[in-house]
């Protein structure tokens, strides 16, 4: 028993000798008492209270660089940086978090150098998006649209030119993992293998290679490829144990506001059809049970739903290279996929046009 103990003692201790300190100071206008975090999407580094319009944050993270998140309770107010080993200043302003200055962090510099040679690309983008969404012309309004794609691939370009220029950078891993199923695996692939091995190696890199396993290039005109996930009751599903003379796959979240939007339309479409061969796979990109159980049972989604409990790392999403939701995908009795991203109306047309 004591050897036992002992060898756990060595153990706990090899692994913490992996861990990397950090440490945060800052300043910032909000009342004492008010609780700051920081913390990315999968991991809660720390918490703690303003005192005197001060506070200070300490601790160990499993990576030496990572990009996370210092916020208020519900995000009212938040910040996203790359913390690192060495010690980091932060003065905030409440209500302008994104303007923080940050100090001490070489790759947050890199970041903000980056963000301001991008910087007339992005207003250009905002603007559009303003425009696009106040326009009731409908050409008008097309014409805003393909003017915002092309700046939005010109933003995009300039992302792959500073990972061309930038293998040794975790800043070019981690925009790799962000935009792998928006770039696609034949464009991703040799920027990823023209990284480093220690940037290969970090959690983001690791995620560009695993896209890059999974992903198997869907397009319309393709059989459908199976896999298996555990539905709402615990039990494994397989898409191919669908029955259907016609089966929309969908990628849904129970954080995605536009699913949540689509899912009213959605029920009474399937119940249309339902008994006429049509059949839905709901696929969840959630990573908490309970808010994706909660969707399913507030919104009464009626058809099987399965997820991998893994967030936006979702295996099928990354079979299928989804990178928006709502993405869904129909497929007919023969396992041909002969649409994508048939929503509201255009679904009930399409499926009227078939099954009637």
């Amino acid at each position: 028993m004591k050897k036992i103990t002992f060898l756990a003692i060595i153990i706990a201790l090899s692994l913490s000798s992996f861990a990397q300190n950090y440490k945060i100071t800052g300043t910032v206008d909000l009342s004492d008492g008010t609780w700051l975090y920081v913390g990315s999407a999968n991991q809660k580094l720390d918490s703690t209270q303003v005192v005197n319009g001060k506070f200070t944050m300490a601790g160990k993270m499993s990576e030496p660089i990572s990009r996370v998140y210092l916020h208020t309770d519900k995000y009212t107010n938040y910040l996203s940086f790359w913390l690192e080993e060495t010690p980091l200043t932060i003065k905030l302003k409440a209500g302008e978090f994104k303007k923080a200055i940050i100090t001490g962090s070489k790759t947050e510099d890199d970041d903000r150098k980056l963000a301001l040679t991008k910087k007339s690309i992005k207003d250009k983008l905002d603007s559009l998006n303003k425009l696009i969404a106040s326009e009731k012309n409908d050409e008008v309004k097309k014409t805003l649209a393909a003017e915002y794609h092309k700046a939005r691939n010109q933003d995009h370009e300039m992302d792959i030119a500073y990972i061309q220029n930038h293998p040794n950078s975790i800043i070019s891993a981690n925009l790799l993992a962000l935009y792998s199923s928006t770039w696609g695996k034949e464009k991703i692939k040799p920027l990823y293998e023209n990284l480093s091995r220690n940037i290969q190696n970090t959690s983001y890199g690791k995620d560009v290679k695993q896209f890059i396993e999974l992903n198997r290039n869907i397009k319309v005109g393709d059989h459908f490829v199976d896999f298996e996930q555990m539905n709402a009751n615990g039990k494994k599903v397989k898409l191919s144990a669908i029955k259907g003379k016609y089966i929309l796959l969908d990628f849904w979240a129970a954080w995605c506001g536009p699913c949540l939007e689509e899912n009213p339309s959605l029920v009474l479409t399937y119940n249309l059809f339902k008994d006429k061969g049509f059949a839905i796979l709901g696929v969840s990109s959630d990573d908490n049970k309970s808010l994706w159980l909660n969707a399913i049972k507030k919104d009464q989604l009626p058809w099987e739903n399965v997820s991998d409990l893994k967030g936006d790392k979702n295996e099928a999403a990354l079979i299928y290279g989804v990178s928006a939701y709502p993405t869904n995908y129909l497929i007919d009795e023969k396992g041909k996929i002969i649409a994508k991203n048939l929503r509201g109306d255009a679904l009930k047309k399409k499926l009227e046009e078939l099954l009637n």
